[in-house]
């Protein structure tokens, strides 16, 4: 049922948009620790498990600081979270969100650019039990060694609905390095944004019922 309601248009851009409703979530990422008691959820569904936790608050050892220049106000996740031969299913997932408005939702992501390493993110809705099997994903990404905004529009469900946001960072582990996220933010984007996504959307229709009809 999840899946039949929640339709979103995947918009990804390094753009900022101003928005003009109110902001339902902007997490900084300044102390891990509370996450949990502002109803974040980590979760590691990589197997076999390795020591580091799946999601663990940024530090200089990673190679970089945060996107404002902090050297540990970020959430960063690495190989380290499954054994040797692993496969990476780290889950950062957000505190439940009404999804009744039209929405904007954006993170900053990176990795530390070191050639030869695959690091790559996921990131969609989940259910608001938080389930990651409910995942509906928007896109997945490799991140590169830069800070970089992602972001998606997610149409009004209505009254009385209401989602989580979640971010899986995946892959072999004997692949991967390290990756790090900032600034979660989920907002109502102010109507001329909105519609502006909304004739891209037309226009992407457009564009494959032609190539359908060629």
């Amino acid at each position: 049922m999840f899946k039949k309601t929640c339709l979103a248009l995947a918009l990804v851009g390094a753009a900022a948009a101003a928005h003009a409703g109110p902001t339902l979530i902007n997490e900084g990422f300044d102390d891990v620790a509370s996450l949990a008691a502002k109803g974040w959820k980590i979760e590691n569904h990589g197997s076999p498990a390795g020591a580091i936790e799946p999601w663990y608050q940024g530090n200089v050892s990673t190679g970089f600081t945060d996107l404002h220049g902090d050297p540990t106000a970020y959430v960063a996740a690495q190989y380290g979270a499954v054994a040797a031969g692993g496969i990476l299913s780290s889950w950062l997932i957000s505190p439940v969100f009404s999804t009744a408005e039209n929405l904007e939702v954006s993170f900053w992501a990176r990795g530390d650019g070191t050639p030869g390493y695959i690091d790559q993110l996921a990131y969609g809705l989940l259910d608001v039990s938080g389930a990651f099997t409910s995942f509906i994903p928007q896109a997945a990404i490799t991140v590169v060694g830069e800070w970089t905004r992602y972001s998606f529009q997610l149409a009004g469900q209505g009254a009385g609905s209401s989602a989580r946001f979640a971010i899986q960072y995946f892959g072999n582990g004997d692949e991967a390095n390290v990756v790090g996220v900032d600034d979660v933010a989920i907002n109502v984007p102010e109507p001329s944004t909105w519609a502006l996504a909304g004739v891209s959307l037309l226009g992407l229709v457009a564009a494959r019922r032609r190539r359908t009809q060629a």
